[in-house]
């Protein structure tokens, strides 16, 4: 964990800012510029869908099948950043260098990120709004990281973004919970959810990536599938906006199912 975060993750919390680490972690890394390297992240995907114990129906991937297994990489990878990254910026005002080309990624044994290896530990800033507070993420890690993994696995790029908007939403409700709605960060984490455009007029990619709906269970619902149904072995996620699972889904199974 870096030092300086060391009053914000404690605790429960101690495992998510483990997350984020800087050059002195010991571990082998890829430079975050990997990730905008269509092949190299195809080689990631492939290595990630063996690991992940997923059987390929042909031999290689055909597009359906890699927008499964991308689906569920990129759901890792945003779980990973996105928890501690928001969390140290909405709780303290903290601004941590996230630009893809400046990172370093460490993987798991399973070929998937475990943690991020910041350039520096960041510092305090004052944040005028939900632009200035949250557009460093967005712009130089989220929108060159969806662009290039969309391209190298056919996954929509509206389907990634959603599978970061879920997390990260999520994220500013817990800290909802813990500071009040009324806490700066806070205020600004649902502004940028109910921003149909960014600053510029841009479309925000993130509006509204989940919906509440009453007397539904589960009420907090994703607004677009991740597509986590196309792989069998895998249940419906628990904000997936589907009722039940279609039926066109691709046969991807792990390596022991029979039939």
């Amino acid at each position: 964990m870096i030092s300086a975060l060391a009053t914000i993750f404690r605790g429960p919390l101690e495992e998510i800012g483990a997350r984020l680490v800087l050059a002195d972690d010991p571990r082998p890394f890829l430079p975050g510029a990997a990730l905008l390297d269509e092949d190299r992240l195809r080689d990631m995907l492939k290595a990630f869908a063996r690991s992940y114990a997923v059987t390929l129906c042909v031999e290689g991937f055909d597009g359906t099948e890699m927008t499964a297994v991308a689906t569920q990489w990129s759901k890792w990878h945003f779980s990973v950043v996105l928890p501690p990254v928001l969390i140290a910026n909405i709780a303290r005002d903290w601004h941590l260098p996230t630009d893809l080309e400046r990172v370093g990624i460490v993987l798991s044994a399973d070929h998937r990120t475990a943690a991020l290896r910041l350039p520096a530990k960041g510092e305090h800033r004052h944040f005028a709004d939900a632009h200035e507070r949250f557009s460093a993420l967005i712009e130089g890690h989220l929108a060159p990281f969806i662009k290039t993994l969309s391209r190298a696995s056919a996954l929509p790029e509206k389907v990634l973004w959603s599978n970061a908007g879920n997390i990260a939403e999520s994220v500013v409700g817990e800290c909802e919970a813990q500071l009040g709605a009324d806490h700066p960060g806070v205020i600004h984490g649902r502004a940028l959810f109910a921003a149909k455009n960014l600053g510029g007029g841009r479309r925000n990619p993130l509006f509204e990536p989940v919906r509440y709906i009453p007397n539904r269970t589960p009420a907090r619902r994703r607004r677009i599938c991740c597509l986590r149904y196309r792989i069998p072995a895998l249940p419906l996620c628990k904000t997936c906006p589907l009722d039940n699972r279609p039926l066109d889904r691709v046969s991807i199974e792990r390596p022991d199912a029979t039939g």
